[in-house]
């Protein structure tokens, strides 16, 4: 029977949407003010999505993989397992490659290269608070139905 506790509170919960939403539009905000070509701005957006949507998938492939255990089948073949991480790394060195070529002071690629590591961490603990909630509304429902 669940304890009708929640592993996140709502304080957490808001905490990982406000950081997630605020390092995305600190990313995006940034590349809308870089003062580069079009095609330079394009790239960093490219980067900063593949990023972000990496880390989602990543977060979810190895929260999967551990709970399935060793003993059972496991919900992600070795293929998108590898997949996940080298999306990532590709992801992330493509960003930093990026940044570090980027022909602007330090101040500029400090910034970039900040809210790269900030959207990433919080793309990893918005996930993980998403579906700890989703787990936690579910067994909360069960324990429900089984008072009645």
């Amino acid at each position: 029977m669940f304890t009708n506790r929640k592993r996140n509170t709502t304080a957490f919960t808001f905490m990982a949407w406000a950081s997630f939403i605020g390092a995305f539009l600190a990313m995006f905000i940034g590349i809308y003010t870089l003062e580069e070509a079009l095609s330079v701005k394009g790239y960093y957006a490219v980067c900063a999505l593949f990023l972000t949507m990496s880390a989602f998938v990543l977060q979810k492939v190895v929260r999967d993989n551990m709970e399935d255990g060793y003993g059972s089948r496991k919900r992600n073949t070795t293929a998108f397992t590898f997949l996940a991480w080298s999306s990532f790394a590709l992801a992330l060195l493509g960003m930093f490659i990026g940044i570090i070529n980027l022909q602007q002071p330090l101040s500029v690629k400090g910034y970039y290269a900040v809210t790269a590591l900030f959207l990433t961490m919080s793309s990893f603990v918005l996930q993980k608070t998403i579906r700890d909630n989703h787990e936690d509304d579910a067994l909360q429902a069960v324990d429900a139905a089984e008072e009645l």
